[in-house]
Protein backbone atom coordinates (compact mmCIF):
# COMPACT_ATOMS: atom_id res chain seq x y z
CA UNK A 1 0.00 0.00 0.00
CA UNK A 2 1.80 3.52 -0.99
CA UNK A 3 1.91 5.77 1.50
CA UNK A 4 -0.56 8.48 2.43
CA UNK A 5 2.31 11.51 2.15
CA UNK A 6 2.19 15.06 -0.01
CA UNK A 7 3.54 13.53 -3.34
CA UNK A 8 0.48 11.58 -3.74
CA UNK A 9 -1.27 14.77 -3.72
CA UNK A 10 1.18 16.59 -6.06
CA UNK A 11 2.37 13.72 -8.30
CA UNK A 12 -1.40 12.30 -8.87
CA UNK A 13 -2.11 10.75 -11.81
CA UNK A 14 -4.90 11.72 -14.68
CA UNK A 15 -7.57 9.77 -13.03
CA UNK A 16 -8.02 11.53 -9.96
CA UNK A 17 -10.53 8.52 -9.33
CA UNK A 18 -7.74 6.06 -9.35
CA UNK A 19 -5.57 8.34 -6.68
CA UNK A 20 -8.58 9.20 -4.41
CA UNK A 21 -9.16 5.10 -3.90
CA UNK A 22 -5.12 4.95 -3.06
CA UNK A 23 -5.77 7.99 -0.58
CA UNK A 24 -8.97 6.29 1.18
CA UNK A 25 -6.74 2.51 1.22
CA UNK A 26 -4.44 4.29 3.14
CA UNK A 27 -6.90 6.10 5.72
CA UNK A 28 -9.08 2.57 6.39
CA UNK A 29 -5.78 1.08 7.37
CA UNK A 30 -4.59 3.65 9.55
CA UNK A 31 -8.53 3.87 10.78
CA UNK A 32 -8.26 -0.52 11.00
CA UNK A 33 -4.69 0.06 12.98
CA UNK A 34 -6.09 2.83 15.55
CA UNK A 35 -9.26 0.77 16.10
CA UNK A 36 -6.69 -1.77 17.33
CA UNK A 37 -4.87 0.25 19.59
CA UNK A 38 -2.01 1.08 17.33
CA UNK A 39 -0.82 4.65 17.38
CA UNK A 40 2.41 4.95 15.23
CA UNK A 41 4.27 4.87 13.31
CA UNK A 42 0.45 6.18 11.46
CA UNK A 43 -0.18 9.00 13.99
CA UNK A 44 2.87 11.10 13.62
CA UNK A 45 2.52 10.67 9.46
CA UNK A 46 -0.75 11.70 9.77
CA UNK A 47 -0.22 14.48 12.14
CA UNK A 48 2.64 16.20 9.88
CA UNK A 49 0.23 15.57 7.04
CA UNK A 50 -2.76 17.37 8.00
CA UNK A 51 -0.13 20.32 9.02
CA UNK A 52 1.37 20.13 5.68
CA UNK A 53 -2.26 20.24 3.57
CA UNK A 54 -3.78 22.98 5.63
CA UNK A 55 -0.67 25.21 4.89
CA UNK A 56 -1.18 24.08 1.21
CA UNK A 57 -4.77 25.20 1.60
CA UNK A 58 -3.86 28.60 3.16
CA UNK A 59 -1.13 29.78 0.71
CA UNK A 60 -3.62 28.75 -2.46
CA UNK A 61 -3.34 32.21 -3.51
CA UNK A 62 0.58 32.01 -3.03
CA UNK A 63 1.11 29.24 -5.00
CA UNK A 64 -1.00 30.91 -8.56
CA UNK A 65 1.64 33.78 -8.37
CA UNK A 66 4.33 31.64 -8.44
CA UNK A 67 2.70 29.41 -11.46
CA UNK A 68 4.21 27.71 -13.74
CA UNK A 69 6.65 26.21 -11.17
CA UNK A 70 5.99 23.00 -9.09
CA UNK A 71 5.31 22.36 -5.64
CA UNK A 72 7.99 20.79 -4.00
CA UNK A 73 7.50 21.02 -0.33
CA UNK A 74 6.12 22.83 2.46
CA UNK A 75 8.34 24.82 5.17
CA UNK A 76 5.72 23.89 8.35
CA UNK A 77 8.06 26.31 10.62
CA UNK A 78 6.87 29.17 8.53
CA UNK A 79 3.87 27.56 7.00
CA UNK A 80 5.04 28.79 3.50
CA UNK A 81 5.14 26.74 -0.02
CA UNK A 82 8.46 25.90 -1.50
CA UNK A 83 9.14 25.67 -5.22
CA UNK A 84 11.11 24.05 -7.96
CA UNK A 85 12.16 25.08 -11.37
CA UNK A 86 10.32 22.53 -12.67
CA UNK A 87 7.04 23.64 -14.64
CA UNK A 88 3.55 23.14 -13.28
CA UNK A 89 0.68 21.53 -14.98
CA UNK A 90 -2.15 23.90 -14.27
CA UNK A 91 -4.90 20.91 -14.34
CA UNK A 92 -2.62 19.04 -11.95
CA UNK A 93 -2.34 22.11 -9.48
CA UNK A 94 -6.13 22.17 -9.69
CA UNK A 95 -6.28 18.30 -9.48
CA UNK A 96 -4.26 18.69 -6.48
CA UNK A 97 -6.17 21.24 -4.88
CA UNK A 98 -9.50 19.38 -5.45
CA UNK A 99 -7.86 16.00 -4.12
CA UNK A 100 -6.79 18.30 -0.79
CA UNK A 101 -10.59 19.43 -0.39
CA UNK A 102 -11.95 16.00 -0.95
CA UNK A 103 -9.37 14.61 1.85
CA UNK A 104 -8.13 16.61 3.97
CA UNK A 105 -11.61 16.13 6.01
CA UNK A 106 -11.31 12.68 6.71
CA UNK A 107 -7.30 13.01 7.63
CA UNK A 108 -8.03 15.28 10.08
CA UNK A 109 -10.80 13.68 11.51
CA UNK A 110 -8.90 10.66 11.73
CA UNK A 111 -5.71 12.72 13.55
CA UNK A 112 -8.00 14.18 16.10
CA UNK A 113 -9.17 10.06 16.76
CA UNK A 114 -5.67 9.21 17.24
CA UNK A 115 -4.49 12.44 19.05
CA UNK A 116 -7.18 11.66 21.74
CA UNK A 117 -6.11 7.94 21.92
CA UNK A 118 -2.42 9.34 22.37
CA UNK A 119 -3.94 12.01 25.28
CA UNK A 120 -5.80 8.53 27.05
CA UNK A 121 -2.38 6.40 26.65
CA UNK A 122 -0.63 9.47 28.16
CA UNK A 123 -2.79 9.83 31.15
CA UNK A 124 -3.26 6.43 32.02
CA UNK A 125 0.91 6.34 31.92
CA UNK A 126 2.76 7.05 35.45
CA UNK A 127 6.58 7.55 35.13
CA UNK A 128 7.95 7.57 39.52
CA UNK A 129 11.78 7.86 40.11
CA UNK A 130 13.83 5.09 41.08
CA UNK A 131 15.71 5.38 43.77
CA UNK A 132 17.79 8.97 44.29
CA UNK A 133 17.82 11.42 41.31
CA UNK A 134 20.86 13.15 40.08
CA UNK A 135 21.38 16.11 38.87
CA UNK A 136 22.58 15.01 35.73
CA UNK A 137 19.62 13.96 33.76
CA UNK A 138 20.23 13.83 30.55
CA UNK A 139 21.32 10.47 30.67
CA UNK A 140 20.10 7.36 32.35
CA UNK A 141 17.72 4.44 32.34
CA UNK A 142 13.53 3.91 32.08
CA UNK A 143 11.95 0.56 32.95
CA UNK A 144 8.75 0.12 30.50
CA UNK A 145 5.90 -2.66 31.10
CA UNK A 146 4.62 -4.52 28.04
CA UNK A 147 1.34 -5.67 30.58
CA UNK A 148 0.16 -8.06 27.46
CA UNK A 149 3.47 -10.05 27.25
CA UNK A 150 4.11 -9.67 31.07
CA UNK A 151 7.80 -7.90 30.40
CA UNK A 152 9.38 -4.96 31.47
CA UNK A 153 12.10 -3.50 28.84
CA UNK A 154 15.09 -1.97 30.38
CA UNK A 155 15.95 1.07 28.08
CA UNK A 156 18.82 3.30 28.60
CA UNK A 157 18.15 6.80 27.29
CA UNK A 158 20.20 10.11 26.42
CA UNK A 159 19.23 13.63 25.37
CA UNK A 160 20.49 15.89 23.11
CA UNK A 161 20.10 19.68 22.26
CA UNK A 162 20.34 20.15 18.25
CA UNK A 163 20.27 23.72 16.85
CA UNK A 164 19.39 25.09 13.43
CA UNK A 165 19.44 28.52 11.88
CA UNK A 166 16.41 29.61 14.09
CA UNK A 167 16.01 27.52 16.98
CA UNK A 168 16.84 24.79 19.55
CA UNK A 169 15.37 21.62 20.52
CA UNK A 170 15.83 18.05 22.33
CA UNK A 171 15.84 15.25 21.11
CA UNK A 172 15.72 11.47 22.58
CA UNK A 173 17.58 8.31 21.62
CA UNK A 174 17.17 5.22 23.20
CA UNK A 175 18.37 1.54 23.30
CA UNK A 176 16.78 -1.53 24.64
CA UNK A 177 19.55 -3.32 26.92
CA UNK A 178 17.22 -6.18 27.98
CA UNK A 179 13.69 -7.76 28.86
CA UNK A 180 13.04 -8.56 32.21
CA UNK A 181 9.46 -10.10 34.46
CA UNK A 182 7.55 -7.23 34.67
CA UNK A 183 6.05 -8.49 38.01
CA UNK A 184 9.62 -8.71 39.26
CA UNK A 185 10.94 -5.42 38.00
CA UNK A 186 7.49 -3.05 39.66
CA UNK A 187 8.54 -5.04 43.13
CA UNK A 188 12.07 -4.07 43.57
CA UNK A 189 13.27 -1.75 40.43
CA UNK A 190 15.79 -0.25 42.88
CA UNK A 191 17.67 -3.98 42.83
CA UNK A 192 17.30 -3.84 39.06
CA UNK A 193 19.00 -0.34 39.57
CA UNK A 194 21.93 -1.52 40.99
CA UNK A 195 22.75 -4.61 38.75
CA UNK A 196 22.72 -1.50 35.76
CA UNK A 197 25.41 0.07 37.76
CA UNK A 198 27.45 -3.06 38.29
CA UNK A 199 26.78 -4.01 34.46
CA UNK A 200 27.40 -0.38 33.16
CA UNK A 201 30.02 1.65 34.82
CA UNK A 202 29.58 4.45 32.70
CA UNK A 203 27.29 6.11 34.73
CA UNK A 204 27.73 5.51 38.20
CA UNK A 205 24.44 7.48 39.64
CA UNK A 206 22.01 7.19 36.53
CA UNK A 207 18.56 8.58 36.51
CA UNK A 208 16.35 5.81 36.54
CA UNK A 209 12.57 6.13 35.95
CA UNK A 210 10.09 3.66 36.02
CA UNK A 211 6.62 3.91 34.07
CA UNK A 212 3.96 2.15 35.48
CA UNK A 213 0.28 1.01 33.17
CA UNK A 214 -2.43 -1.02 33.54
CA UNK A 215 -3.18 -0.80 29.45
CA UNK A 216 -2.75 -4.05 27.44
CA UNK A 217 -2.00 -2.23 24.17
CA UNK A 218 0.27 -3.27 21.26
CA UNK A 219 3.81 -2.29 23.23
CA UNK A 220 5.67 -0.79 19.90
CA UNK A 221 3.36 0.66 18.30
CA UNK A 222 1.99 2.46 21.32
CA UNK A 223 3.20 2.14 24.55
CA UNK A 224 6.70 2.94 24.24
CA UNK A 225 6.25 5.60 21.78
CA UNK A 226 4.01 7.13 23.85
CA UNK A 227 5.86 6.59 26.95
CA UNK A 228 9.17 8.05 25.33
CA UNK A 229 7.54 11.01 24.65
CA UNK A 230 5.91 11.25 27.97
CA UNK A 231 9.82 11.07 29.66
CA UNK A 232 11.14 13.13 27.91
CA UNK A 233 8.68 16.03 28.92
CA UNK A 234 9.31 15.45 32.03
CA UNK A 235 13.32 15.91 31.57
CA UNK A 236 12.69 18.95 30.17
CA UNK A 237 9.96 20.37 32.50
Amino acid sequence: MAALDLEMFTSSSTDIETTQYKILASVQQAEKEFRHNMLYPRLGDFIELVSVLETIQANRDQYRTVLPRRLKGVDIEKKTLLFDAIPADEVAVERMFELIAWALPSIKQLTEEGVAMFDFVTHNLSIDIVGIMPLYRDEGYAFIPDPKAGLSHVIRYEMSLYHDDNDKYRAMKTIELQTRDMRIVHEAPESVKLELIKEHQDMPNPATYIVDTDLDFPFDETILPVAKRKLMRVLIS
